[in-house]
């Protein structure tokens, strides 16, 4: 097992109970703390990934040699940011699952199943109550993913996959699914292992699986971890099964094949919910630890070596204010050679338990980050041979990574977004970094055919900092010729060890455009860039360190906007009572749906409900409002672009 050598610093492990607590803020952000000890020396690297997490994996999926971040959400859209080796992430591409997933995705994973030496990316799933139940996979070629495959869990039942493993469960090269499913329609939602072996890639595309394997043990399985828990060379399997309160373990015969070796009910029902393995006793035999759901605590299960297991007691770990104790983690946080426990928080507490080798895990120390972690997961990303943490983080779309004292980084980011052709458009310039920051030097790349620099202004966040005077230092070249750059020279002029947050993205400049009208739909890349064209811009941050910060650019749709009139629903040219009908119609299923979103939303709030079929029935009878702009003429909407709209018949 690799060590987390010091990981931001090796945490120091005063009791909770007696030390004070110490608060140490950034601008914008808090900095980590823990009890006795600020922890870690810096604050995160954040990525951004434009969508609500289910879960994420570090894979490389490129081939760079570097790890990138795959991150998931419920609805099967897949984001990856690209590493740059620096611990920072960005250059992000979405993959959007496309028609047929109608259910609700909560796990991925990353494996090679075609032992291609490709990294390909496989996400698990079902409809919330129709038999089946599936595994979708993405094969890489080379570094291009190919379309998605979904392979079936069942015909009869509802199997719902909980947890996912892409893993060599039966020694040919290549990995294997390993996933713990449950048959939530039925009510003891009874569980299984269940598992399809890889046949390998098939001609034209894609990998052949065996038919699912189910080996049914007791319900709501949460988590599950293939290990070599015996130590005979093949990869066994844990489950925690939290509804069942009970722990399961399997047996690999070699070839793949599962059956139920052990097992240890929990009368108290702490409800098992996540599970690591390790020699934490130092014994020479495989242990497993639990991370609980009800009782937020640890319950250490020592192994015999022969797939047998003895309960200890349970380990609090988890205080009233954290909230709930997400799935759990391992690693040396303290350079002693022995596996910790960490442990994710619901309010935004990392804690720690610290193994001494005797697997008691007396001391512990925690630290704040961001609230909503999922989990605590362990991978080098900043390519320097050391393992960082990194947790992603579902509500607030981000993914969080604490690479080390040693390591100050940032980059500057533009978020990919969709603009109207012919109207002037505004893109946010971000910037993010482990450090507050205190001055940039930048420059933005871009199309002048299609997008014309107008203007590049302080964000709001920027002048937040700075207050109503704005930056000490703001200077813009726009250029002019067709190949000049966007240049921009800021220093924010603040005290020393004061500027924007650490540890968030957050905008630093907001460039104004003109877009050009083109007849078709496309898009352009806009980058930002070194002002003399280099591959990295600076960033001066608190402690005056000079950083070269990475480029993460972005595709802008450019969209051919659509006039029409606002509260026609029905697409005749006027507005009357027949479409405050439609749009009731339409909201309850009786009408399919129509195809301009943007005309049924009379009040322009941005979305369609009652209040716009209210809104036309108090325009028409009670001298209400009238529909929001374009009315009472076809037009196009101060934001076109919020809903969508296609040609309508009215407006010409």
């Amino acid at each position: 097992m690799q060590n987390l050598r010091p990981l931001l610093r090796p945490l120091l492990r005063p009791s909770l109970g007696t030390t004070p607590l110490m608060l140490v803020m950034n601008i914008l952000l808090f900095v980590s703390i823990s009890w006795g000890q600020q922890v870690p020396f810096n604050s995160p690297i954040p990525t951004a990934t434009g969508i609500s997490i289910r879960d994420s994996a570090s894979a490389d999926i490129d081939g760079d040699g570097i790890l990138d971040l795959i991150a998931v959400n419920g609805q099967g859209v897949i984001t990856i940011s690209f590493g740059f080796g620096t611990g920072a992430h960005g250059n992000r591409v979405r993959i959007d699952p496309g028609t047929g997933i109608d259910g609700l995705v909560r796990s991925l994973d990353v494996g090679d199943l075609d032992g291609d030496g490709d990294m390909d990316i496989a996400m698990a799933w079902a409809t919330p109550s129709d038999p089946g139940g599936y595994i979708s996979v993405y094969i890489n070629e080379g570094g291009v993913l190919g379309p998605r495959l979904d392979i079936p869990l069942d015909s009869q039942v509802n199997r719902t996959p909980f947890d996912l493993q892409l893993c060599d469960v039966n020694g040919d090269g290549r990995d294997d699914i390993v996933c713990c499913t449950n048959v939530l329609n039925l009510i003891m939602q009874p569980a299984s292992l269940t598992v399809l072996r890889s046949l390998g890639a098939v001609s034209g595309g894609g990998v052949l699986f065996s038919a699912p394997t189910n080996t049914d043990f007791s319900s709501l399985a949460t988590d599950v971890l293939a290990h070599d828990l015996d130590d005979d060379g093949d990869l066994d399997a844990v489950m925690a099964c939290r509804d069942g309160n009970m722990f399961v373990c399997l047996e690999n015969d070699g070839t793949g094949a599962f059956t139920v070796a052990s097992s240890i009910f929990f009368p108290l029902l702490p409800h098992p919910y996540s599970v690591v393995a390790d020699d934490f006793n130092g014994d020479g035999f495989q242990d497993v630890m639990l991370g609980t759901w009800m009782t937020k605590s640890l319950i250490l299960l020592e192994g015999d070596g022969t797939l047998g297991f003895l309960e200890g007691d349970e380990i609090p770990l988890g205080v009233f204010g954290w909230g709930l104790m997400q799935r759990i983690g391992m690693a040396d946080m303290d350079g002693d050679g022995f596996q910790d426990i960490i442990a994710p928080f619901s309010g935004g507490v990392v804690a720690t338990r610290f193994n001494e080798g005797d697997a008691r895990f007396l001391d512990e120390a925690a630290f704040f980050s961001y609230q909503g972690p999922l989990e605590v997961r362990f991978a080098d990303l900043d390519a320097d041979g050391v393992v960082d943490l990194w947790m992603d983080h579902s509500d607030l779309e981000v993914i969080t990574a604490f690479c080390g004292p040693q390591n100050i980084s940032g980059y500057f980011h533009l978020e990919p977004q969709r603009v109207s052709a012919g109207l002037p458009a505004l893109i946010p310039l971000q910037v993010a970094a482990n450090r507050a920051i205190e001055a940039y030097d930048v420059a933005i790349d871009l199309d002048r055919s299609l997008l014309t620099p107008t203007d590049l202004t302080p964000s709001a966040e920027v002048m937040a900092a700075t207050g109503p005077a704005g930056p000490a230092v703001w200077v813009v070249d726009l250029g002019s010729a067709p190949a000049d750059r966007v240049l921009l020279n800021c220093d924010l002029g603040l005290p020393s060890g004061f500027g924007l947050g650490a540890g968030v993205v957050l905008d630093c400049a907001d460039l104004q455009v003109e877009v050009a009208m083109v007849p078709n739909p496309l898009q352009t890349t806009v980058a930002p860039i070194g002002i003399n064209g280099t591959s990295t811009a600076q960033l001066r941050v608190s402690g005056g360190v000079m950083v070269q910060a990475s480029l993460s650019a972005a595709l802008i749709d450019i969209e051919i906007p659509v006039p029409f009139l606002r509260g026609d629903a029905n697409d005749n040219g006027i507005v009357n009572i027949a479409d405050a009908v439609v749009i009731l119609r339409r909201m309850f299923g009786i009408d399919p749906p129509g195809t301009c979103l943007a005309a049924e939303d009379a009040d322009g709030d941005g979305g369609t409900d009652i209040g716009d079929a209210v809104r036309v029935v108090t325009y028409l009878f009670s001298l209400g409002d009238p529909p929001a702009a374009p009315y009472p003429a076809c037009d196009l909407a101060p934001d076109p672009l919020i809903l969508p709209c296609t040609p309508r018949i009215s407006c010409p």
